[in-house]
C-alpha cells in the first residue's frame, strides 16, 4: 500500500488488517467547472469507505459509537491525488482498517476507477474520544472485545 504500508507499523505478529471494498458511482455535484471530482470531496468518499467497514464490521461503526456515546475524530488526513474522477465515473473505495495497540483508528484507502487505474491513495487516523472532545486513554470494553475478536481470527 505504499506510504500507508510505512507508516501503519504492520508487525508480522498484528492480526491481518480488515478489508472491505465499496463501489459508487460520481454525481454531478460532485464535480468542478473543469468537470472533475473537486479535491475536498474525496474526503466525503473516504467517509462511504468508513461506513462501508461499519457495516461489515458494527463493533466499530458510526452507530455503534453513538451508541456507547463516543466519536471518532480525524487527528490526521493525508491523501495523494493519482488521476482524476470525473462525472459518472464509477469508483471503487479500498477501506483498510489497520492493527494498533494504541486507542485508534489507523485506515488506509485506494480508490480506483471502473478499469482499476488508481485516483488516489490517503490514510486518516481517528481517536476516541468522549462527547466532550476528551481524548480516550483506557479501551471501553466494548473495544476490547472487539480487539480480542480481530486478534482470534474471527472477523476476517
Amino acid at each position: 500500500m505504499g506510504f500507508a504500508k510505512s507508516y501503519f507499523t504492520d508487525d508480522p505478529s498484528d492480526p491481518v488488517p480488515l478489508i472491505v471494498k465499496t463501489k459508487r458511482r460520481v454525481r454531478f455535484e460532485e464535480v468542478d467547472m473543469l468537470g472533475i471530482v473537486w479535491h475536498g470531496n474525496y474526503v466525503s468518499f473516504l467517509d462511504d469507505g468508513r461506513v462501508a467497514l461499519g457495516d461489515r464490521f458494527p463493533a466499530v461503526s458510526y452507530a455503534r459509537m453513538q451508541e456507547e456515546r463516543m466519536a471518532a475524530p480525524i487527528v490526521q488526513l493525508h491523501i495523494d491525488y493519482q488521476a482524476p474522477l470525473i462525472f459518472g465515473d464509477i469508483m471503487q473505495i479500498e477501506t483498510t482498517l489497520h492493527w494498533t495497540d494504541a486507542l485508534r483508528l489507523n485506515f488506509s484507502y485506494r480508490i480506483t476507477k471502473e478499469d482499476g487505474r488508481p485516483a488516489i491513495k490517503a490514510y486518516t487516523v481517528q481517536l476516541f474520544t468522549d462527547l466532550q472532545g476528551a481524548v480516550l486513554l483506557i479501551p471501553p470494553v466494548w473495544v476490547t472485545e472487539f480487539r480480542e475478536q480481530w486478534k482470534s481470527g474471527k472477523l476476517a
